[in-house]
């Protein structure tokens, strides 16, 4: 027992001095790089260096190969890659430790470069770091380069970059960092197993993690490289089980961007409806309200462009519904009023007002603006690897289920409600009891026009803002319209959601002018049966 203890004490004595001597070691050849004798003394302390690989000295190898290497006081700094106004650089030391640099105030030093020394190292030298390079983002604060650097590591027999991926890996911060480094590093445990039980360990691993590239990882192991039959054979199943499971998360993938899209199908055709239902007038200046909501989260966002944060998508999405309501309310006094049930006359007369509108808005903002993404809402949930669900398209099908309830109560629960209810089934006898159906309609058409306006600021988060982004959509608002029944809310939600979902999964199987085309002629073939939409009128209603 007393002998075990005594060989353990000496072999951590080893052990301590090992290291005591490799970091003195980094030390003289770090002092012979900074301040060499010789070119010959420097290129040999570069090349001992990378052979030691020791991760205290990688901040400064980085800074050798980035050309970004100066001297301070005879310390060795780098300096930060944005200058400020004055083109001045804020300074990070990067041996024997790394970290940044500090006026006597406290304050983060800045100085130009002519304040400093710069350290020239050739090219010649620096082509020396290549065999490491990969290795030096595995430190960097940027977690992009960190996953870059993990992609990188080829080296799957070298013990020592197996050693410092594992030590690196285990103090990984990041999710998607974390799972690719782990990959790198279960791929180079597992072309390194000796038996077939760890490579299968290692396998299993490799399928748990899921990172992007174990299913081809997992293939390529068992198409050449395995430690036998059996663990190829493991490797390809795992692989199959892999890709089976993306497929599915795919498939879930694309039931989700049906939802968005029916979203914003049924919020332009929620105001469709009503004016359609209404006062029997084809708008094919509806899509153009949608542009004005979009223009206006354009304007917002130029008025808050020195911060504010996201306030400025906040105060858009009324701002929006207010502007585009205000528009149909001129566009209903000026022209819609004189085409009530006049089909033909208002589908001509919107039309070129929608022409108008689309000209005046590219002579205006050019051909192509966009909105920033408020960073409340840039990113995703992880709902499961492989399966993000972008938290812009979440907040429009949360709006739109919002809309939805507050127009539902708007027009069952209140006197506005059913006064453009009983206008929307017989405006004559509804002028007899009393209501004002001139302004019962100006009311709807600001509503109408609104609720177009508001879905061009959502839209604005999913694209660009374009003079004609409302022709991409009045389309397929007017199929939801008739497809669901002229003036119902429930047909408008359903129809919504089916076309949006119809014209994801067509696009999974066929290109996306053949989806339309599919969505087109299923319409067609269900309008054959069901003239009047899923929720037709019922009772006298419906015979006139």
């Amino acid at each position: 027992m007393k002998n075990s203890l005594k060989f353990g004490w000496i072999l951590l004595l080893l052990l301590v001095a090992m290291a005591s001597r490799a970091q003195d070691s980094s030390s003289l050849y770090v002092a012979q790089l900074l301040h060499p004798q010789s070119d010959s003394v420097r290129t040999h302390a570069i090349g001992r260096l990378v052979a030691l690989r020791i991760p205290a000295t990688f901040p400064l190898l980085m800074a050798i190969n980035d050309k970004k290497l100066y001297l301070l006081d005879n310390q060795a700094i780098t300096i930060d890659g944005k200058p400020s106004d004055e083109e001045k650089y804020r300074l990070h030391r990067v041996y024997p430790d790394t970290r940044p640099l500090h006026n006597s105030s406290g304050d983060p030093l800045l100085l130009s470069l002519s304040q400093l020394k710069t350290v020239d190292i050739p090219r010649a030298d620096r082509l020396l770091l290549l065999p490491i390079a990969p290795l030096f983002n595995l430190y960097s604060p940027d977690a992009q380069k960190r996953i870059q650097a993990y992609g990188q590591l080829t080296d799957l027999q070298d013990p020592q970059v197996q050693k410092i991926l594992a030590d690196v890996v285990s103090k990984e911060t990041d999710y998607n960092a974390l799972r690719i480094g782990k990959e790198s590093l279960y791929a180079i445990q597992l072309h390194t197993a000796k038996n077939e039980a760890t490579a299968k360990a290692y396998i299993d691993s490799i399928a748990r993690n899921w990172s992007d590239n174990a299913s081809a990882l997992l293939t390529a192991y068992g198409s050449g490289k395995a430690f036998n039959t059996n663990t190829a054979n493991y490797a390809i199943e795992k692989a199959k089980q892999l890709e089976s499971k993306y497929d599915n998360l795919q498939r879930i993938q694309n039931l989700f961007s049906g939802l968005s899209l029916g979203s914003i199908l049924i919020l332009i055709a929620l105001g469709l409806s009503i004016v359609y239902g209404l006062a029997g007038v084809i708008n094919m200046a509806h899509g153009e309200f949608m542009m004005i909501g979009a223009y206006t989260t354009y304007c917002i966002q130029m008025l808050f462009s020195r911060g504010y944060g996201d306030w400025f998508f906040i105060i858009s999405l009324p701002l929006s519904f207010i502007v585009a309501g205000l528009m149909g309310l001129i566009l209903e006094r000026l022209v819609i009023r004189h085409l009530y049930s006049k089909p033909l006359e208002s589908l001509l007369a919107t039309w070129g007002i929608s022409l108008i509108l689309v000209q005046t808005a590219r002579l205006i903002f050019g051909d192509l603006t966009a909105v920033k993404t408020p960073q409340l809402l840039a990113g995703g949930w992880q709902a499961a690897p492989h399966l993000t669900l972008p938290y812009n398209r979440i907040f429009i099908i949360a709006l739109t289920a919002v809309m939805v309830l507050l127009t539902y109560l708007m027009l069952f629960k209140t006197k506005l409600g059913l006064q453009i209810r009983a206008v929307t089934q017989n405006r004559q006898m509804s002028a007899c009891l009393g209501v004002e159906t001139r302004r019962i309609a100006a009311v709807t058409f600001f509503i109408g026009s609104g609720l177009a306006g508001l879905a061009g600021c959502a839209i604005t988060l999913i694209g660009n803002v374009v003079p004609d982004m409302g022709q991409t959509y009045i389309v397929d608002s007017f199929l939801v319209v008739v497809t669901g029944g002229v003036g119902k809310l429930a047909g408008t939600i359903v129809s919504g959601l089916g076309i949006g979902f119809f014209t994801k999964i067509s696009e999974a199987f066929f290109q996306a002018v053949y989806g339309k085309v599919f969505i087109l002629l299923f319409i067609m073939l269900f309008m054959q049966y069901k003239p009047k939409g899923l929720f037709p009128d019922k009772g006298r209603i419906a015979e006139e």
